[in-house]
């Protein structure tokens, strides 16, 4: 392999481990609650992978022994996180990364349980996080499971409220 492109990758590597570093110091600040309140503690540590999700999925779809199946989904994932139009706006904090983190947890789901034993392994190689992966994508999904099933309750109180005000 080329001295260069190892390099270039542990510069990447590098980079992406100082920018989760100042991620992990940030939140361990309390900054993530000035900004966005208190309500985002139980899903915020979700958010925290990520980027460690991200880079998985990065890693992924370049590696030359993932199939173009796999490497099809990825792109769906890319294509939805690199779209302007979300369920729930990007600029929103916290809450408009939750449906992008859905939709990447939801495609990896799908790719680890149709995973053959060699994709597990590359899965696992490639991962960057502090946790388990395969345990982190079990917990995140049932998370937002949960979350989904809330989510239309909540919009529906959050209307029923509105109209209550506009109505007096």
């Amino acid at each position: 392999m080329d001295t260069t492109i190892v390099e270039k990758e542990r510069a990447i590597n590098d980079f992406y481990q100082r920018a989760r570093l100042k991620i992990n110091r940030w939140f361990e600040k309390g900054n993530m609650n000035k900004k966005s309140g208190k309500w985002t503690d139980r899903f915020v540590q979700y958010l925290l992978a990520f980027p460690d999700l991200i880079h998985l999925m990065i890693k992924l779809f370049t590696d030359r022994g993932v199939s173009s199946k796999v490497k099809g989904y990825i792109l769906l994932v890319f294509t939805y996180l690199l779209s302007p139009i979300d369920i729930i706006p990007d600029f929103i904090p916290v809450a408009g990364f939750i449906d992008d983190l859905l939709v990447l947890v939801i495609i990896l789901n799908k790719i680890i349980n149709s995973a053959d034993e060699e994709m597990i392994k590359r899965i696992g190689k490639h991962w960057a996080g502090e946790d388990d992966v395969f345990e982190k994508v079990k917990e995140i999904t049932s998370v937002m499971n949960e979350l989904s099933a809330q989510l239309p309750k909540s919009l529906y109180k959050f209307m029923k409220s509105k109209n209550e005000i506009n109505e007096k």
